[in-house]
């Protein structure tokens, strides 16, 4: 028995590690692992009879729908169309522009997987910044920030709260309440940094009248299908707010959703097989095994149990969770810092701890993983979009010169953003 513990435990180092600094074939190295872990049944329920109770099946159908709804709707032009709307309608002025790009940008992401809004908006950035004859490294560094903290307010906004969700059973419509007023003034807060650290815009308003001319019903390729791919869009999120009235797993509100709209539109699932992220799908599934056997050779229930004691100081313990996450995630990255610490808090407010907890890591893994290149995925697509761009390699110090100030001052905004819900509601 104390064999398969230690071995669980170096196969879920080894996995962890990889997850966090491996290069190449990520989620093929995790898979393996999970594989391996099963084949030697290194705990007591790993075997393919109780599958369904190690992976959360939840999670990985609700990627998938969503991914696959998405992936339909991207073809059709209609966020490159959001986008530059938002450019035509800010009236040639640099920062009203900015603002709006931004808080586009956050809208996106809130209801998209944060790498798809990435790889939609970016090619708009340099598009705005070449005609401004201006760096857009300031911008895409916006750009991901504005990604992470509009994820951070829905349920399904980022991998991190799809996971956290699951495990917490905390529902779409909470984290919306819960989480949307310190992610918009934190955003808020990110923008107004920048710009106080911008030049005088004067020439650059000059130069983007001729941007804001573009028509954007031209970036729309397919009206017929972004009218159809968008209702079912709409609805499937109403179903995701709604999914608690009706006691259906989120999973089968997106699934539902996905099925509907390929059958209208007489499509197979191999014609939008290519849509599907599947290296997060395998990349999940992987991690999700590497987390249940932590949990069974008791490594979770010992990062609980450090808490225990301080049952009587929670408020302290939540602002200590509030900070942990925010340090932690960054370099253990977002869904492996989720997967580890989400168990542990389970425990505790199982135990009597405040569910306060939840939205404390929430808060703090969310606008911690700005911090870093591999806080998130979309971190890491957004600098190698960026090195593409610049045909030179952008550091670890360059980013964390942009990353640091706004992560530490949403951090600020986060920490008396709790304080007041502890003392005030």
């Amino acid at each position: 028995m104390y064999i398969k513990s230690i071995a669980m435990a170096v196969l879920a180092v080894i996995g962890y590690y990889y997850a966090i600094f491996g290069k190449r074939s990520k989620a093929a190295f995790i898979f393996l692992i999970s594989i391996l872990i099963l084949t030697f049944r290194l705990f007591k329920e790993a075997d393919l009879e109780s599958i369904g109770t190690v992976v959360d099946f939840n999670t990985i159908g609700l990627l998938l729908g969503m991914m696959i709804i998405v992936g339909i709707l991207k073809t059709t032009g209609f966020f490159q169309y959001v986008a530059i709307k938002a450019v035509s309608i800010s009236g040639a002025n640099f920062w009203k522009m900015i603002f709006l790009l931004m808080f586009t940008v956050a809208l996106v992401s809130a209801f998209l997987d944060n790498l798809i809004t990435i790889i939609l908006v970016s090619p708009m950035i340099f598009l705005i910044a070449d005609s401004l004859e201006i760096s857009p490294v300031p911008f895409i560094m916006m750009t991901i920030f504005a990604d992470n903290f509009g994820g951070s307010m829905t349920l399904i906004g980022s991998p991190l709260n799809i996971v956290l969700g699951s495990i917490s059973k905390l529902s779409f419509g909470s984290f919306l309440i819960n989480m949307t007023p310190i992610a918009l003034l934190s955003m808020f807060s990110m923008i107004l940094l920048f710009k106080k650290s911008f030049p005088a815009t004067q020439q650059l308003n000059k130069r983007l009248q001729k941007l804001s001319k573009i028509n954007p019903a031209d970036a729309i390729t397919d009206l017929r299908l972004m009218k159809i791919s968008l209702g079912v869009f709409l609805g499937v999120l109403l179903g995701l707010i709604l999914h608690s009235v009706f006691h259906v797993e989120m999973s089968l509100m997106a699934l539902l959703g996905a099925m509907i709209l390929l059958l209208i539109l007489g499509k197979e699932i191999e014609d939008v097989a290519k849509n599907i992220d599947w290296d997060t799908i395998f990349l999940f599934m992987g991690l999700f095994v590497i987390s249940y056997g932590l949990k069974e050779i008791g490594v979770i229930s010992a990062l609980a149990n450090l808490f225990s004691p301080l049952r009587g100081f929670q408020f302290l313990v939540v602002i200590f969770i509030l900070w942990l996450s925010a340090v932690a995630t960054p370099f253990l990255s977002a869904v492996p810092a989720t997967l580890i610490f989400a168990p542990a808090l389970s425990m505790l407010v199982s135990s009597g701890f405040t569910p306060e907890l939840w939205w404390a890591f929430a808060i703090g893994a969310n606008f911690g993983s700005n911090l870093t290149p591999v806080g998130a995925v979309q971190n890491l697509a957004g600098v190698a979009i960026l090195e593409k761009n610049l045909k030179r390699h952008f550091p670890f110090g360059e980013y964390f010169r942009y990353s640091f100030k706004v992560t530490f001052l949403s951090m600020i905004l986060a920490t008396v953003y709790i304080t007041v819900r502890w003392f005030v509601f």
